[in-house]
């Protein structure tokens, strides 16, 4: 009896420790990726109005969390454009 009480305790101590050290630190939470922003998605498009009246630059939100000029269709005139970026 003695022995199974030891083998739980043990097991119970580790599982413990176990749990503990897979907890991640503030830090750690700090360093992590931003999420994706609410209402983007990878690949996703929007129009950044230029200066020019009827005439936007095309962006796409890339994997690193942030918007880049779109290569192949690099600006857009209304009303074919995407929607405004936010």
């Amino acid at each position: 009896m003695k022995s199974i009480a030891r083998i739980l305790l043990v097991g119970a101590v580790a599982v413990t420790a176990i749990a503990i050290s897979a907890v991640p630190s503030e830090a750690a939470k700090k360093k992590r990726a931003k999420a994706v922003a609410s209402g983007t998605y990878y690949g996703q498009l929007c129009t950044r109005p230029s200066v020019t009246a009827g005439v936007g630059s095309i962006m796409i939100w890339g994997y690193d969390n942030k918007w880049y000029q779109a290569a192949v269709t690099p600006a857009c005139v209304q009303p074919w454009c995407p929607v405004a970026c936010t």
